[in-house]
């Protein structure tokens, strides 16, 4: 028995050793290839290359046949990313910019930062950076020029919507953006919280929100919506930090399994929860992803809070960041996770499009929450509560990306009479109609779907020898269609008024204003509300099927 076990522990170790040697073999012959290429170019190639652009792009496309989360990050950005990615702050005025046309615009001034003191607004026209012209600038090089080291000043030369100019010198300060922009107390006691990203001190946001609005409650909380639409992720361990808030002491909370065994850990609640009883809903859409997943995710499976809204993103991929050689670094997914009851919500493509498929199981899994309800894997976090899927109105995405909402506000701003609330404020019928005038005295156009088939249409009667035969029809088919098109302005009134009371505002009550406005009307809210205020219904959802 002793030697047929070591027998097999010889064969084991070989075949290890076989392979681990083939893929050295491979990888040693491959990079030496790959030098020789690059020397040839460097050498004989008919025009002059840059070693560094051309090595960079070359990295790009090899990471990008793994996952859109594996990424070389150079020298140059490593900065960036970290500002961006993982503290959120940076040394800047303190504004969004978009550009539009031949310029750069402010886009959205934060409240009480440089750029607001020195009362810069949206729509204001970025002409000079110290001294140099901002004529067909690219974004990007905008704000390099904007940003900078917190005390350094900048000169802006700008013109207003109006054409007026002005000349500002901003002392440039360290800018954090909060990762909760706006919590607050609703009908019946019900806390809100929106999270727009796991960063640095996010699970500090969201605990010092809590205990504020459990304060302006008298300590009477009814429950808790978590507002995690859109949310695209972020840092691990801020996420757990947040599930510990509401679930016991030494709970397993998350599991991570990579090739790598270093990186398997299973992650447990370190700390008492401050709400372990509070009724919780998560809301989440399309956007919710990574972070935002394994919140909800880590909710559900331990029944401790109920998840509404739609199918979320679905990726369940762990990056971690390793340091290079010239201060360079690499992102690199380095295990799956699992949420409480042993699924991974990966979802089965990468993309949006489904154009590529995940190395993992084809077939949806089943498993138990901890009351014994039926959750799945693969394909996101399916909520408890579904929501009907928002329709996407071609006339509102073309008022949008053409920049005719924006533009509009940048023209009426100055004369609307601004309520002191933003819950108050409301796109009247004499501010439409002079958006419809606005729109008509231009040049707007979009096209929809319909058009296009129609379109396709022509092109195969041409080829096929039957367009003369359908031409009339064809012609009477494109003028009712364009009837209704110029009909979408009255038909779809209350969606683009929705819209333009974002813009609005957002000018007037900064980006806290325009959540505040939204809450109003928005049915995750309605319905969210109406289950946490009947108890038995949310425990029910709860309960075993």
């Amino acid at each position: 028995m002793k030697k047929i076990i070591i027998i097999i522990l010889a064969i084991l170790s070989a075949g290890i050793l076989s392979s681990f040697v083939s893929n050295y073999f491979e990888i040693t012959k491959n990079l030496e290839i790959f030098n020789n290429i690059y020397r040839e170019l460097e050498k004989s190639y008919v025009e002059n290359i840059t070693p560094g652009e051309l090595m960079e792009e070359t990295i790009d496309n090899m990471l990008k046949t793994l996952d859109p989360w594996t990424i070389y990050i150079p020298e140059s950005e490593v900065e960036d990313y970290r500002e961006r990615s993982i503290t959120g702050e940076y040394g800047g005025i303190g504004s969004k910019i978009r550009k539009i046309d031949e310029f750069v615009v402010i886009a959205e001034p934060f409240k009480n930062s440089p750029a607001d003191k020195a009362s810069l607004k949206i729509g204001d026209k970025i002409i000079e950076i110290d001294g140099e012209k901002m004529k067909n600038i690219s974004t990007e090089n905008v704000s390099d020029l904007l940003r900078g080291t917190a005390g350094t000043s900048v000169n802006i030369k700008l013109l207003n919507p109006q054409g007026e100019p002005k000349s500002v010198n901003i002392v440039r300060k360290k800018i954090k953006t909060p990762t909760v922009p706006y919590f607050d107390l609703l009908d019946n006691n019900n806390a809100y919280i929106r999270l727009t990203q796991f960063k640095r001190k996010s699970s500090q946001e969201v605990k010092n929100a809590l205990v504020e609005l459990d304060s302006l409650s008298n300590n009477q909380l009814n429950g808790l919506i978590l507002d995690l639409r859109n949310n695209p992720g972020g840092l691990l361990r801020e996420c757990l930090e947040i599930v510990n808030l509401f679930v016991p002491k030494q709970d397993t909370i998350l599991t991570a399994k990579g090739k790598n065994t270093s990186w398997n850990k299973t992650y447990v609640t370190q700390k008492d929860p401050l709400y372990e009883n509070l009724p919780i809903i998560v809301l989440i859409n399309e956007r919710s992803a990574s972070a935002s997943e394994i919140v909800a995710g880590c909710l559900q499976d331990l029944d401790r809070g109920v998840v509404l809204g739609r199918n979320s993103f679905g990726k369940g991929l762990i990056q971690q960041n390793q340091k290079l050689a010239y201060n360079t670094q690499l992102k690199l997914t380095v295990a799956k996770y699992y949420t409480p009851s042993g699924r991974c919500i990966q979802n089965r493509n990468y993309n949006d499009d489904g154009e590529k498929d995940l190395k993992i199981d084809t077939v949806e899994n089943s498993f138990l929450t901890n009351n014994g309800r039926t959750v799945y894997d693969g394909g996101g976090i399916k909520p408890d509560i579904e929501m009907p899927k928002k329709e996407n109105l071609e006339i509102v995405f073309a008022l949008i990306k053409d920049n005719h909402i924006f533009n509009f506000g940048n023209t009426i701003f100055k004369d609307i009479s601004f309520p002191n609330s933003p819950k108050e404020f409301e796109i009247s019928d004499q501010i439409y109609e002079q958006f419809e005038n606005y729109i008509q005295s231009g040049d707007f156009s979009f096209s929809v779907y319909s058009e296009e088939v129609l379109s396709l249409l022509e092109e195969s009667l041409i080829e096929e020898k039957y367009f003369d035969d359908v031409k009339n029809d064809l012609q009477l088919l494109k003028e009712k269609i364009l009837k209704n098109k110029k009909n979408d302005l009255i038909r779809y009134e209350s969606e683009i008024k929705d819209r333009l009371a974002k813009d609005l505002v957002l000018r007037s009550f900064y980006n806290a204003g325009v959540i505040e406005h939204g809450l109003q009307k928005d049915p995750y809210i309605v319905d969210a509300i109406q289950v946490l205020n009947k108890s038995s219904s949310y425990r029910s959802i709860l309960s075993p099927e």
